[in-house]
């Protein structure tokens, strides 16, 4: 028995790195899954036919999360190709760029501002908006939001991430407050340097300097956070709410 037997899910950014690793978690813990991709349709597919060889039901669907419409399209197609939806995991994310990173907080564009709070942010208010109130009617459901450890700690470094990543632990809060009493939990996850795409595309004394920041002294793995997002979809952690789990390897000691 899985801990998300007879559960329908949708993954938003489902297509690599931490989304990929989720998507595989809920199949492996019994879950149904809609993998959402925005560009990547060759891995979404694959991961799709991942879930479909561990003998449960896949869905691809594509679109883009910042923009409303196109949310609650997705909503609405995961919960037709699966017959309901129970869970809904937000991963989906602004890319990684080094440029923006790094820039000094006045030289910061209004474009490189926008980016991530369009699509960290808004990309899942959207989403949650438009999934929550299937969750209501049937009287219960699971959401579980990706936010970042420097949202909580700050940071000298990728100032508008953190900004966008801030709002979604707010955001939790919010939604765990308000749905409560409907049986709709929503709990999120604030990560450290978790090792995906992005990271390995850094320089060598770069990733070097990322690994020795944890009390851990390494990169966080897709699955160790999969792992979490599983569990707070889960009835194992039923009496969670409005809750933010930190899988950082420490970082926030510092």
């Amino acid at each position: 028995m899985g801990r998300l037997d007879g559960r329908a899910a949708l993954v938003t950014g489902g297509s690599g790195g931490i989304g990929r690793a989720t998507v595989l978690e809920f199949a492996r813990e019994g879950a149904d899954v809609a993998v959402h991709y925005y560009r990547s349709e060759e891995a979404a597919r694959a991961v799709a036919e991942e879930v479909r060889a561990a003998g449960r039901t896949a869905a691809v669907l594509q679109g883009s999360v910042s923009e409303q419409d196109s949310a609650r399209r997705l909503v609405d197609e995961a919960a037709d190709a699966l017959g309901r939806l129970d869970v809904l995991a937000c991963v989906a994310g602004h890319p990684y760029r080094e440029g923006e990173w790094s820039k000094a907080f006045p030289d910061l564009t209004p474009e490189e501002w926008r980016a991530p709070l369009e699509v960290d942010l808004l990309g899942t208010v959207f989403a949650c908006q438009a999934a929550i109130p299937r969750m209501v009617r049937q009287g219960h459901g699971a959401v579980v939001l990706v936010g970042s450890t420097p949202a909580l700690t700050g940071d000298r470094v990728g100032i508008s991430y953190l900004l966008a990543k801030a709002g979604v632990l707010a955001l939790a809060r919010a939604l765990a407050d308000a749905y409560g009493r409907d049986g709709v939990r929503v709990n999120a996850a604030a990560l450290g340097n978790i090792d995906t795409e992005a990271m390995a595309g850094l320089p060598e004394d770069v990733r070097k300097a990322l690994e020795r920041e944890p009390a851990l002294k390494r990169f966080g793995r897709p699955e160790e956070v999969a792992r979490v997002i599983a569990f707070l979809a889960s009835d194992d952690a039923s009496y969670i709410t409005g809750s933010t789990i930190v899988v950082d390897g420490g970082f926030a000691l510092r």
